[in-house]
């Protein structure tokens, strides 16, 4: 038995302006996704243990759908509506089999494969689940079948998996979930996009940043992406320009430890966020809490609900906030491993 596993992630700064080419600051958090694999000759079996589901279908039947979730991609970018795509993918199992007959049609395996999957990142919460899933997915397939794939292989299926359900990801994510690390990330031409480390830059540890999770979204990755580049371009472009100069002001001021304008850039990001019609009333009164104490707060990835990150000199105090106002703050490791086969 093969198990493998990837990090989730959480963008300190420019999550939806990433997807038009402007840089990102993305880290890799503690909290990982397992999928544990083992061959079988003609049947693919799923044992969701987080969401205690269970599927099994045909080797064959995998690589349609997943042919199938790919031309509609196709028609999708073609016609800038990805709706009937998303319909397809939208239940988790469906998801599953498509992601797995890509892998098994990328990489020419004709036989089945029996797994198990598990993680501790919600879903939809902003921190990367699908492209977790993903990038242990085709690395435990992949080490199973002995495909010896290196990273940027890993990461290119991973990517063409996010696709499938967020219709024009920028790739970030699953590049952070597979690589690790605090990066600095910035969308190319085709699957090439700009990775650099940022642990020569920011050596030192990230102390007194809380994640908390405030609620399910109710519109998918997908949908929030789409909602943004329906806009009037007069309304996104100028917001997405503004998130983008932040974060190269963000990278800066993490070198130079100036935490008081990593809070103003924050709080900066989300106000943009927030004029692209990302956020919810949750979410509005909960960071303004965190505001009125001297904190800095923003919701992450796709928005409308999920992980709002925060900042705070005080940790403690933070925290205080965050249970007053019947919320769970969560401590975890940010620039966490990347990618990993389990011993």
């Amino acid at each position: 038995m093969i198990k493998a596993s990837a990090p989730g992630k959480v963008h300190l700064i420019g999550e939806h302006a990433v997807v038009y080419g402007e840089p990102a600051i993305i880290a890799a958090i503690g909290k990982r996704v397992y999928v544990e694999a083992e061959k079988h000759e003609s049947k693919v079996m799923v044992h969701s243990r987080t969401q205690n589901q269970r599927a099994e279908w045909v080797v064959e039947d995998c690589i349609d759908s997943a042919m199938q979730a790919q031309a509609m991609w196709m028609n999708g970018f073609e016609d800038k509506d990805f709706s009937k795509l998303f319909s397809f993918v939208k239940d988790g199992q469906n998801f599953k089999k498509v992601a797995i007959g890509l892998i098994l049609h990328r990489l020419n395996i004709n036989s089945g494969v029996n797994m198990t999957t598990y993680g501790e990142i919600p879903l939809g919460s902003g921190l990367g689940s699908s492209a977790a899933f993903a990038v242990a997915l085709v690395n435990a397939i992949s080490e199973l079948y002995q495909k010896n794939l290196n990273q940027e292989d890993v990461n290119r299926i991973a990517f063409d998996i996010e696709k499938m359900v967020h219709g024009t990801p920028s790739g970030g994510d699953n590049t952070t979930s597979c690589y690790g690390g605090l990066v600095w990330f910035q969308k190319g031409a085709g699957d090439k996009p700009t990775l650099e480390s940022l642990k020569e830059e920011i050596p030192y540890k990230l102390d007194n940043f809380i994640l908390t999770y405030i609620k399910r979204p109710a519109k998918t990755t997908g949908e929030l992406v789409s909602h943004v580049r329906a806009l009037d371009p007069s309304v996104r472009e100028s917001r997405v320009k503004a998130i983008g100069r932040a974060a190269h002001e963000m990278r800066a001021a993490l070198k130079d430890r100036d935490f008081k304008k990593v809070k103003e850039l924050i709080n900066l990001a989300w106000k943009n966020l927030s004029e692209l019609g990302l956020s919810i009333p949750e979410a509005d009164d909960l960071i303004a809490r965190v505001r009125e104490t001297g904190g800095a707060a923003k919701l992450c990835g796709a928005c409308g609900g999920g992980i709002m990150l925060a900042y705070h000199e005080d940790k403690e105090a933070l925290k205080k906030v965050i249970r007053d106002a019947g919320y769970t703050p969560w401590e975890t490791k940010l620039g966490a491993e990347g990618a990993r086969i389990e011993q």
